[in-house]
């Protein structure tokens, strides 16, 4: 089993790069009266990396809990952390929701490690430690904002973070094992694995759509997939989207 390192800032531009093209496809107009689904399925081909064991004693609050990394998460071959959306620029126009995005600290982690957001949504990062953060985030080198969050603090709200395509990686200067992602969407039609590596696409007009993966350390895998007209679920249109696991041990993306 290999352990989890830094990846190649090279690799990670080259994805976020990929990740933020845009499609030629006709902008997509929804049905309400017949939603229609994609549905799918994220898989890891190949040995998972181990996950590492994070040594947390320079703060005692972290110290209390034992975690491992959360870079990569693979559970029976199925990858957690994998936003999975229809291609920026072929969804048509829609509003931000006004319900703000939340992350949470909690047990010195950041959670959800990855998180989609509608270009200028809001973004509400809460400390639920009973210790001291330090929230930091960037856009590719660029530091948006770096700001202190003791204990029992208000939440930090930030809105209007990046462009549809681009991502914001959140660290702690405090606890360097912390580390979360925003990536943001002109549409609303995208959704984060879990455990089961599983996505559902909701509310998409009939037609053929360029599907896209990525994760911050696997990078970016699309597809092309064709939804036809009918009932929620029952014409659901299936996709699953295989990454390799990480020919070397170099896999922790820059923050």
């Amino acid at each position: 089993m290999r352990v989890l390192t830094r990846t190649s800032p090279l690799l990670l531009t080259a994805a976020l790069v990929a990740l933020a093209s845009t499609a030629s496809e006709s902008p997509a107009r929804a049905d309400d009266e017949a939603p229609v689904v994609v549905r799918g399925v994220i898989k890891l081909e190949g040995e998972a990396p181990a996950r590492k064991k994070l040594d947390r004693k320079s703060d005692p609050e972290c110290a209390k809990t034992e975690a491992l990394s959360d870079d990569l998460v693979v559970t029976g071959g199925k990858v957690r952390d994998v936003l999975v959306r229809v291609k920026n620029g072929t969804a048509g126009a829609h509003e931000a929701p006004a319900e703000a995005a939340q992350i949470v600290q909690d047990a010195c982690t950041y959670a959800p490690h990855v998180v989609g957001i509608v270009a200028g949504q809001k973004v509400e990062i809460v400390n639920a430690d009973p210790t001291f953060h330090n929230v930091r985030g960037n856009l590719g080198k660029r530091v948006l904002f770096n700001l202190p969050q003791p204990a029992e603090a208000r939440p930090i709200v930030r809105e209007a973070l990046a462009k549809p395509g681009e991502v914001v990686s959140l660290a702690c200067d405090v606890h360097p094992w912390m580390s979360a992602w925003i990536v943001v969407q002109d549409h609303p039609y995208f959704d984060v694995t879990g455990d089961d590596g599983a996505f559902e696409l909701r509310g998409l007009a009939p037609g053929t759509y360029t599907i896209e993966a990525w994760h911050p350390v696997l990078g970016l895998q699309t597809t092309k997939v064709k939804v036809k007209k009918g009932k929620t679920g029952k014409k659901a249109a299936k996709v699953t989207l295989t990454f390799k696991a990480p020919a070397t041990a170099d896999t922790t993306a820059e923050r």
